[in-house]
Parts: structure tokens; C-alpha cells; sequence
């Protein structure tokens, strides 16, 4: 019978990893994890911000776009107490009047409400930009030129004006 040794030598052969190994495997998986996730934040978060700044634009194009188009038709402008506006001083609100070729009288008003830009037509409000700046809402009317004065807040709360000009058509 053979003996047993009383001491076993390591075999080169054998497989498997060193303790060192290990280690140095594990820092550059958390290194290359660490690298991607923060690249994913980052387009992630430009993303969501890129969407605010979209969204605070249509916004400010929407109402743009239904204050242009009831100012051509207008033929009367008054601030909210229905005294005509003028070049010095802005109103916070807005009333355009006109009658159609029918005969038919229409009126639309133009304010805020809380955070929102409403407007009113014919007694149905409608909203057009929400997170309005509060106090940023102006409009002046000097000769037939129609100004408005509009600043929505993005989410990420960078704001966004626009200042939009348009002519009364059918001045009164």
C-alpha cells in the first residue's frame, strides 16, 4: 500500500481564480456598471427636460395661435373692466368682440386663472398653457396692433415667453 503524504502540494493544473483575480474583475465591473448608469441618467434626464421645454413651447404656441386668430377677427379690444385698452399701461385680461358676417355677435376673453391661460368664447372656457408665470399675462393695444405678453414655467422651471403681435382687421 502507498502512503498517504503528509503534506499536499498545490497543483498547478487546477482551476479557478485567485483571491487577487477576484478582486481586480469585481473594480472594473463596478467601474464599466458606475460608466453606463451615469451615461443613462444623463440621457434620461435630458430627455425629461427636453420634454418640459416641448411641452412649455406648445403651450405657448397654442394660445398664440387662438389669440391671433380671434384678434383678426376682432373688432373691439377691452381690458377686464370693458374699458379699451391702450399703449400704456398692460392689462391682465382681454376681451375681443366681433359679428360675424351672419350677423351673429362672438366674444372671446383672454386671462389667467390660478397657474392656467383660459380662454372664454361664447361662454365655454377653454385652457390653453398651464404653469403660467405669475404676473407675466400683458396685453397693449396701440393704433390696430394687438399685443400679448405670455410666460409659461417648464417643469424643470426654466421659463419660456413669447411676445406675440397682431393686427385687428376689423377695427371698430
Amino acid at each position: 500500500m502507498d502512503a498517504i503524504p503528509a503534506c499536499q502540494t498545490a497543483d498547478h493544473g487546477t482551476q479557478g481564480f485567485t483571491l487577487v483575480e477576484v478582486l481586480v474583475a469585481m473594480g472594473i465591473m463596478s467601474l464599466a456598471i458606475g460608466l453606463a448608469g451615469s451615461g443613462l441618467f444623463q440621457v434620461f434626464s435630458f430627455q425629461t427636460s427636453y420634454q418640459d421645454k416641448v411641452v412649455a413651447t406648445k403651450d405657448l404656441r397654442h394660445a398664440g395661435s387662438w389669440f391671433s386668430g380671434d384678434a383678426l377677427n376682432a373688432q373691439a379690444a377691452v381690458d377686464g373692466n370693458g374699458e379699451p385698452l391702450d399703449c400704456l399701461s398692460a392689462s391682465d385680461s382681454i376681451t375681443l368682440s366681433w359679428t360675424d358676417n351672419d350677423g351673429a355677435y362672438h366674444s372671446s376673453t383672454y386671462q389667467v386663472s390660478g397657474d392656467s391661460f383660459e380662454r372664454e368664447y361664447d361662454g365655454l372656457v377653454n385652457t390653453l398653457a398651464e404653469h403660467v408665470v405669475t404676473d407675466s399675462v400683458g396685453f397693449l393695444h396701440c393704433g390696430n396692433l394687438l399685443t400679448l405678453e405670455l410666460e409659461v414655467e417648464a417643469d424643470s422651471g426654466e421659463a419660456k415667453n413669447t411676445v406675440l403681435r397682431t393686427y385687428l382687421r376689423r377695427q371698430e
